[in-house]
């Protein structure tokens, strides 16, 4: 039974406690009886109502999100128990959109992959090398292969890549850890916007360009949005580099 089928339940009994009616039974409560007191027949009123806004705001309390504000991810323990565990290792994309199916995305935030990822890199579960292009590639520590995260080859749009998967073990001590993800996916991602720009932030985008770094990746690893990344290549002269076209 769901959080909102549960509250519904509470909802149906203090209906019929406020009506004087035994919900039980379905008898009618005797006259003398203490739920018959009109006092405490306003207050089972009251707290039904209130049960019924909060299952109508989809179990959250208080006022409803604005139209385009979307609440922080979460998963109660109950949707936890859902989660489909796949037969074969799974990549950090896969488990993300899992965990997202279990939530009403119309009214929450996704979890990120990113925010999976840099979990497991703060647990020391991942590290980061540097492939030829100067993009960085996350890859299983030695004790994230003995916890079951490991690399397969796969074929995609752009040809063959490396993808880090995980198997049963490894997807389970990613629900165990889950609220420090979630936590993680609260944290603004560009939490550099609005700052002045660092002479080292300069100097990396020189490299990055050098690099043939995508702003996408530039973005994430300066914290700043990806428009704010154009705004800065073409501030400091470096407008001949190609850049992808993602939205910022």
């Amino acid at each position: 039974m769901t959080d909102l089928e549960i509250m519904q339940h509470a909802k149906d009994y203090l209906d019929k406690l406020a009506k004087g009616i035994d919900p039980l039974t379905g008898r009618e409560v005797p006259e003398g009886e203490i739920i018959n007191n009109v006092r405490i027949s306003r207050c089972l009123f009251y707290v039904a109502d209130v049960l019924r806004q909060v299952i109508e705001n989809g179990g959250v309390i208080g006022a409803p999100a604005k139209r385009g504000e979307l609440a922080p991810y979460t998963l109660p323990f109950e949707a936890r128990s859902r989660y489909a565990f796949g037969d074969w290792p799974l990549s950090a994309s896969q488990i993300a959109q899992r965990l997202n199916e279990l939530v009403d995305l119309s009214t929450m935030q996704k979890l990120k992959t990113t925010s999976i990822t840099k979990f497991l890199l703060q647990s020391g579960l991942l590290f980061e090398e540097e492939g030829p292009s100067g993009k960085k590639n996350k890859r299983p520590t030695e004790a994230g292969w003995k916890l079951g995260i490991s690399t397969q080859q796969r074929t995609g749009l752009n040809g063959d890549y490396t993808a880090v998967v995980y198997d049963r073990q490894a997807q389970q001590f990613i629900l165990d850890n889950l609220d420090a993800i979630i936590a993680i996916n609260a944290t603004p991602l560009h939490e550099n916007q609005g700052k002045p720009w660092e002479p080292e932030e300069d100097a990396y985008l020189q490299q990055a360009v050098r690099t043939g770094v995508e702003v996408k990746d530039m973005s994430a690893e300066l914290k700043r949005t990806r428009a704010a990344v154009r705004a800065r290549l073409e501030k400091l002269g470096l407008t001949e580099v190609e850049r992808d076209h993602g939205n910022p």
